[in-house]
């Protein structure tokens, strides 16, 4: 099958968006140092500089967690055997040339097909999919905390800061415009992302993305894939709560499913599908009289054969069956009219061959270019023919 490259121009871009991440987590990082540094002995100091280390840490590892992970790609020649468990209409990616699974989308600057795709984020130069996407809502708590711990840390001294240059109406040195143009932008950050947080928070715990929410025609189709807060908590950080704050997966921490097969809310849903469904056999709910009420069960199967395919393929049947039974009757006409004696069709030979007798859809219809004779029409007049 064949692949389309990754790296393009958007790529490359990407990465400088990258460093400019970096240049702001140094510029915030410096300033905390230049204000807490030479205390750090301190007993009130230590705590705050030991958790601002800890989430600046755990920011970065996340950060490249979910910039270096795949996102997810659709398995080859996914799509193309009759025998998968999905036989509705599929879409197909004429870029990538391959089917895409439901919640799959092709992305412009990664420029290939991402299962689960929330969205492009500029930022981490990679998509936000079903593979990266608990790094992703890593990334922005540590980030979240981190800018937190600045922002009430210092709002202290950058408070006297001010007061001092108010009062004054002078800086003394260039630190002090730096220290406060850093926690400005700390403060900013930190509105901005509580907001994207709480957004996507939202997304996780609905089991939705972001290209969901703005597709209109895959609004009302967002909310089936909700399978409770738990379950789609779940599905995003996997079923082990000792890995859910942590950017690693392992084998209990996986994200539930494959990101190709997708199961809508059911209610009669015991178990969620295993950890690697591309492995296991695949399951399609069914209805069971414990969980489904009956006159419910009926119902849907009345759905299914109403559906137009179904309707089509039973009239081509009841068409099917009709020729053959116009074919029972069609062969022994036929085989009558060859063992006619010569004697009764006296006459024949003397018109032409193209107004000679013809069976036209034998069975339905018998027709002579002229009259050959009276006991010729008696005889296909007959009841046995």
């Amino acid at each position: 099958m064949p692949r389309t490259t990754p790296f393009t121009c958007s790529k490359f871009l990407g990465n400088f968006f990258v460093i400019f991440v970096f240049l702001v987590l140094s510029f915030i990082y410096s300033s905390v140092l230049k204000v807490f540094g030479p205390y750090y002995k301190e007993r009130s100091t230590f705590p705050i500089l030991a958790i601002f280390h800890f989430t600046t840490f755990m920011f970065i590892w996340s950060f490249f967690k979910t910039m270096l992970t795949d996102p997810g790609i659709v398995p080859p020649l996914w799509g193309f055997y009759m025998g998968d468990s999905e036989t509705k209409r599929r879409r197909y990616c004429l870029m990538c040339h391959v089917f895409k699974p439901d919640r799959c989308h092709h992305c412009s600057a990664c420029n290939r097909c991402v299962l689960n795709m929330d969205h492009h984020c500029p930022w981490i130069n990679n998509c936000v999919g079903f593979f990266n996407r608990k790094y992703f809502i890593l990334l922005l708590i540590y980030a979240l905390l981190t800018l937190y711990v600045v922002a009430i840390s210092m709002f202290q001294p950058i408070y006297e800061k001010v007061r001092t240059i108010i009062e004054k109406r002078d800086i003394h040195a260039y630190s002090e415009g730096f220290i406060i143009a850093a926690y400005t932008l700390d403060c900013l950050l930190t509105m901005i992302l509580t907001m994207f947080f709480k957004f996507h928070l939202k997304l996780v715990f609905s089991n939705g993305t972001t290209i969901e929410t703005m597709d209109k025609n895959a609004i009302g189709k967002g909310a089936s894939y909700n399978k409770g807060v738990k379950r789609n908590f779940e599905q995003v950080f996997g079923r082990n709560p000792w890995l859910w704050l942590l950017p690693i997966t392992g084998e209990s921490g996986k994200p539930i499913g494959d990101g190709v097969v997708w199961v809508e809310s059911y209610q009669n849903l015991e178990e969620e599908a295993p950890g690697n469904e591309a492995e296991q056999q695949r399951f399609s709910p069914t209805l069971n009289d414990n969980k489904i009420p009956q006159d419910e069960a009926k119902g849907v199967a009345a759905k299914v054969l109403m559906s137009p395919p179904l309707r089509k393929i039973n009239d081509s049947l009841e068409e099917d069956s009709r020729a053959r039974e116009l074919n029972k009757y069609a062969r022994p006409t036929v085989k009558r009219i060859q063992s006619i004696p010569k004697e009764m069709s006296t006459g024949a030979d003397s018109y032409p061959s193209s107004s000679r007798m013809e069976v036209v859809n034998a069975g339905q219809k018998i027709d002579s270019g002229r009259p050959i004779g009276k006991q010729f029409h008696e005889t296909m007049s007959s009841p046995e023919i």
